[in-house]
């Protein structure tokens, strides 16, 4: 019996800032958690790909919560095209989260939410 070692790692993600997700080889279909089929055409031809984690605000809202601290929910897309909901710190009580923001990956939570927080804002010249 012969052992074969990979030379890159596959599965889920193997830290907390590392944005792993599945794509289908035959629809396309992106899916953020495992999966043994793809949700939309029932492929088992799913591959692991990694994001660089930097992306910008698609949409957000405020949600607040009895006895917890408002959390800013907001759907980001990814530079390699990928559109994913996911939870943005940085921004303070009240404020709106602008839309086209920049941000990058702080850490992907437990239950499998990623948080981002807002990229500091480069200046412009005119």
């Amino acid at each position: 019996m012969r052992t074969v070692q990979r030379a890159q790692k596959i599965g889920p993600p193997t830290t907390d800032t590392e944005l792993r997700f599945q794509r289908c080889t035959w629809c396309s279909t992106v899916v953020f958690r495992t999966v043994l089929l793809c949700p939309t055409c029932s492929s088992t031809e799913l591959r692991w790909s990694r994001s660089p984690g930097h992306g910008t605000v698609s949409s957000a809202v405020e949600v607040r919560r009895k006895g917890q601290r408002p959390r800013m929910v907001a759907v980001v897309e990814l530079a390699d095209g990928v559109r994913m909901r996911c939870l943005v710190e940085g921004v303070s009580g009240g404020a709106v989260t602008p839309f086209g923001a920049s941000v990058s990956v702080v850490e992907v939570a437990s239950d499998g939410i990623p948080v981002f927080r807002l990229d500091p804002v480069r200046g412009e010249r005119w």
